[in-house]
């Protein structure tokens, strides 16, 4: 209902209610084909339980009162926009505070203690980490990794262009085949490491292999290898 600013030179478009919970339905059968959901081993949650009803007033006691402007401003999600002189609306401004309370919320309703994200949530995440210890005493931690990008330097996202679904209504299982078939072969090795369930050892030894082969057949072999490995893991 409010757009990540994070990475973005534009507002993202407002979801009526229809077709975020379409989103929400989507997404749970993805993670269910990764995640067991039985007896509590995962477990999805929608910040909407708190959010929705949430005063105004109530969250700016609470936020508004720790963390500052001068503090959202320095994070680069925000920066960025400035710097290039793209309008950055209030409600996405937002974005970062209500991120923020979301931990706070999960730290108290699920014991929640972790939060993980790509390196572009690190501002978001930071202001939990802030907001639950100030307002609650809580230890929270965050844990970000690089954000995955190709050989040239861009980024795999899930709204970037050409983005890799994981439902078969989205990406046919043949074209979810067929993009890690084109992988760049700068990547193939990388993405062996990244993607499969192969030993590590084993990836080194086809990486010691592909160093020594000339022309495009065994680096070939190695994209059907991981096409093979991706597929069959979804």
């Amino acid at each position: 209902k409010v757009g990540d600013p994070s990475g973005k030179d534009e507002s993202r478009q407002l979801l009526d209610e229809a077709t975020i919970q379409s989103n929400i339905d989507g997404i749970s059968r993805v993670f269910s084909t990764f995640l067991d959901f039985d007896e509590d081993k995962a477990k999805i949650v929608n910040n909407a339980d708190w959010l929705d009803a949430l005063g105004y007033v109530e969250f700016l006691r609470t936020v508004g009162a720790v963390v500052t402007v001068n503090r959202m401003l320095s994070f680069e999600s925000v920066k960025q926009r400035l710097g290039r002189e793209q309008p950055l609306s209030f409600l996405e401004f937002n974005y970062m505070l209500l991120q923020g309370y979301d931990f706070l919320e999960l730290y108290r309703r699920e014991g929640v203690e972790l939060q993980l994200g790509g390196s572009d949530q690190w501002g978001n995440i930071v202001t939990g980490v802030d907001l639950t210890r100030r307002v609650d005493e809580g230890k929270v931690v965050g844990l970000t990794a690089p954000l995955l990008q190709t050989a040239d330097g861009r980024k795999m996202g899930k709204t970037a262009d050409g983005a890799v679904w994981l439902a078969p209504e989205k990406l046919s299982p043949f074209d979810y085949w067929q993009f890690w078939r084109n992988a760049d072969d700068a990547d193939v090795i990388r993405f062996l490491k990244l993607f499969t369930e192969l030993e590590v050892s084993a990836i080194d030894a086809l990486e010691s292999q592909l160093a020594s082969e000339t022309g495009p057949t065994f680096v070939n072999s190695l994209k059907r290898r991981l096409a093979d490995e991706c597929t069959t893991l979804l």
